[in-house]
């Protein structure tokens, strides 16, 4: 009766095993989990930072941008870095598009080019043969 004895004190042991392997086994999953939420927690609070962070550069390069692309940033630049200064008085002469006082064109006006801020007078009646006349700054220079 002795072996009988001890192969019942093994089997309760066994059985208590099989019994507490899978609540360990919660128990440790448990854990891992915990462990796991925590890291990602303290990742998503340095990402947020990361993220305020990226926010006030933006924001700080958006007026670094309005500022250098204020109007009275620009004219000190063109003047100073690009020696660009208004036009001489009388230098601009505004004319009408059907007559023969076209801006940039000489008393006589024979065979000169526009420059690259006058429009093009040829191709301004082309298109508007083609479209129908524009209202812009050709029309509202006419008297």
């Amino acid at each position: 009766m002795k072996g009988f004895g001890r192969q019942a004190g093994v089997a309760t042991v066994i059985a208590g095993l099989l019994l507490a392997a899978p609540l360990a086994a919660v128990g440790v999953f448990h854990v891992w989990s915990r462990t796991r939420v925590q890291g990602i927690g303290y990742e998503l609070g340095r990402l947020e930072a990361e993220h305020r962070q990226l926010l006030a550069e933006r924001d700080r390069l958006n007026l670094e941008v309005a500022t250098l692309r204020s109007p009275g940033r620009l004219e000190r630049f063109a003047r100073e870095r690009l020696g660009m200064a208004p036009p001489a008085p009388g230098a601009v002469v505004a004319g009408m598009v059907g007559g023969s006082g076209v801006a940039g064109v000489g008393v006589d006006g024979a065979d000169q080019r526009p420059g690259p801020a006058e429009p093009d007078v040829k191709t301004t009646k082309r298109r508007e043969a083609r479209t129908g006349p524009r209202v812009g700054a050709l029309d509202a220079a006419r008297p």
